[in-house]
């Protein structure tokens, strides 16, 4: 690959177990500009005779000249490059903003990596005040900690932080205040990579997951990209995830991490969940209250790879599996390219998870249903109709989806409206648990504008 005639640094996707999927991780190249920059790529094992640039709906301009793929990117451009109708072995090229605000390396409460350097870090704890700094080039092997009620921590540069082969989450912050994740690639695979619970004034930018096979889950899934649980006044800006479970994910009460969730926002994010999960959810563990929470102008490329029928996955989802009120949902200037199994996905359900969480005496939480109103769908554009459909359930009559708004949504070019709701959502499917139906349709109140 080179960019603007001059050859950039690609990290080759790994080999997965025999039979599985994909059968090669996909390849990663990060550089920065300042300004537009022409981008080819010349894979060696093969001539590229097609290819699409992704996100489709950003309309990216390339051509194919003596089987190299030219396109002109600029920085903030997270882009999936498929070649010749495949979507294994992709290339994910992630554009940074040239580095002007670097910190001193002289600075006691800054950790410098340098650009050229291999470092492995194993397991940081890093402290309240602290900046950790991966500059461009650089590359960081371990983890992530802090301790409880730390605060003000910085987490930024456009280096790499390899968290493949880690027996640990790839971040895990627990009860923070004041959180900037800015600008880092982050490779992972065991575990969930960015586990963020009970936190509060959060700023995430220009944050590239791409979370591969997991060889420690026979599923080879269990790496969710981001996980905010119990989070209050969280920013998710200008984001990139790929991972084999959920993407974007909001969560109020799992194991013994517990806490209300209010004011949180995905803006410009783009997905791809790649063997299960949701590409934007709220859910599935909910057993504390959950408000304010919007998703804005984010692109799901793929949604799930593998269309089970039993896992509920979609581009856009609520998972209501458990106690708690949500409430006050927005998602806004929504494009989900390629959903496999379901598009759309909002429900009341019983859990299926046997660790949804404790309570104060470390004692498994009974299973009670809760109560969903006020989700708003806004200008929500389904590129293509998913092969499962669109679904909405409420749970029964005393544990309802209300105040559902359905706000210039489309599918395929056509608006989904009163007149036509049952084409998309199937009022005789239900799903059925433990011998009897949890979902029913008629427990849905929705509107149209």
């Amino acid at each position: 690959m080179e960019v603007n005639g001059e050859n950039a640094f690609v990290i080759p996707g790994i080999d997965v177990p025999q039979g599985s999927q994909p059968e090669e991780e996909h390849h990663i190249c990060t550089f920065g500009c300042d300004g537009e920059v022409l981008v080819e790529v010349n894979p060696l094992a093969e001539t590229i005779k097609e290819a699409e640039v992704l996100p489709k709906s950003k309309g990216y301009k390339y051509r194919i000249a003596d089987g190299v793929l030219q396109v002109m990117l600029k920085p903030g451009d997270r882009v999936s490059v498929e070649i010749n109708g495949k979507e294994d072995e992709s290339l994910f090229i992630f554009v940074n903003p040239l580095e002007t605000s670097k910190p001193s390396k002289d600075d006691p409460d800054v950790t410098y990596y340098e650009a050229g350097t291999v470092t492995e870090a194993g397991s940081l704890s890093v402290p309240s005040g602290h900046t950790l700094y991966i500059e461009g080039g650089a590359i960081v092997k371990g983890n992530l900690t802090c301790a409880q009620n730390s605060s003000d921590i910085t987490i930024k540069g456009c280096g790499i932080f390899d968290s493949r082969g880690v027996n640990a989450r790839a971040i895990q912050f627990h009860k923070i205040s004041g959180l900037v994740i800015d600008g880092i690639t982050m490779l992972n695979d065991i575990n969930w990579t960015t586990f963020i619970a009970e936190g509060t004034d959060i700023a995430i930018n220009n944050y590239k997951v791409v979370a591969v096979y997991n060889p420690e889950n026979s599923s080879g899934c269990e790496n969710d990209a981001i996980d905010l649980l119990g989070c209050r006044n969280a920013r998710v800006t200008g984001c990139f995830g790929y991972a084999h479970d959920d993407i974007f994910c909001i969560k109020s009460w799992k194991w013994s991490y517990k806490g209300e969730v209010e004011d949180v926002v995905f803006d410009d994010c783009i997905a791809w969940n790649y063997r299960s999960g949701n590409s934007f959810v709220v859910g599935a563990e909910t057993g504390c209250d959950i408000s304010g929470v919007t998703y804005r102008n984010c692109i799901s490329i793929h949604s799930a790879g593998n269309p089970s029928g039993t896992l509920n996955r979609g581009g856009l989802s609520v998972h209501h599996c458990a106690g708690g009120h949500v409430q006050d949902i927005l998602f806004e200037n929504i494009t989900l390219e390629d959903c496999k199994e379901y598009g759309i996905h909002i429900d009341i359900r019983e859990s299926y998870v046997s660790n949804l969480g404790n309570d104060e005496g470390n004692n498994q939480i009974p299973f009670s249903p809760g109560t969903a109103d006020g989700i708003t769908l806004r200008n929500i554009n389904i590129m293509q109709a998913p092969p499962k459909g669109n679904f909405l359930f409420g749970y029964d009559a005393a544990h309802k989806i209300t105040g559902l708004v359905f706000d210039n949504v489309c599918q395929e070019g056509t608006e989904i409206t009163a007149g036509n709701i049952t084409t998309f959502f199937d009022p005789a499917m239900s799903y059925q648990r433990n011998g009897h139906i949890s979902y029913n349709l008629t427990n849905v109140e929705y509107d149209f504008e």
